[in-house]
């Protein structure tokens, strides 16, 4: 048994880094961190998380496994998020994955454009190319 789950983590962080060469290969200099705290899961799904360019720009990848999935994920991200009266993450979809991007930048608008941050551009550029694949 115990073996089946460290399968399914491995598995899980060879998907989520080759999300992390796309995103390089635009580049974007790319870190993993290794803490995540318990309210950055999201349907029993542990992100991994990333830092951008030793900024304090993050973004967190969820593998949901299938695109059903996935959009129940969103779905309860998004309501979860409405009771936050922060800035919300500017949020991408590629295949299983949803990607959240917690850029630095101060928005006039609860979500920022892609155009006020550093890295929106680039990141949609390399989740096209994963939704490609």
């Amino acid at each position: 048994m115990s073996l089946l789950l460290l399968t399914a983590c491995s598995t899980q962080q060879q998907k989520a880094a080759s999300l992390a060469e796309a995103i390089g290969s635009e580049g974007i200099g790319i870190t993993e961190l290794q803490k995540n705290t318990d309210i950055s899961i999201l349907d029993g799904i542990t992100p991994v998380s990333y830092k951008l360019d030793n900024t304090l720009e993050t973004i967190l990848v969820y593998d949901f496994g299938s695109k059903e999935r996935r959009e129940l994920g969103q779905k309860h991200f998004q309501e979860r998020q409405q009771l936050l009266s922060s800035h919300s993450p500017i949020v991408y979809k590629a295949q299983n994955y949803l990607v959240l991007y917690y850029s630095g930048v101060d928005s006039k608008t609860q979500t920022p454009n892609f155009a006020e941050t550093e890295y929106g551009e680039k990141l949609q550029k390399a989740f096209n190319r994963i939704k490609n694949d």
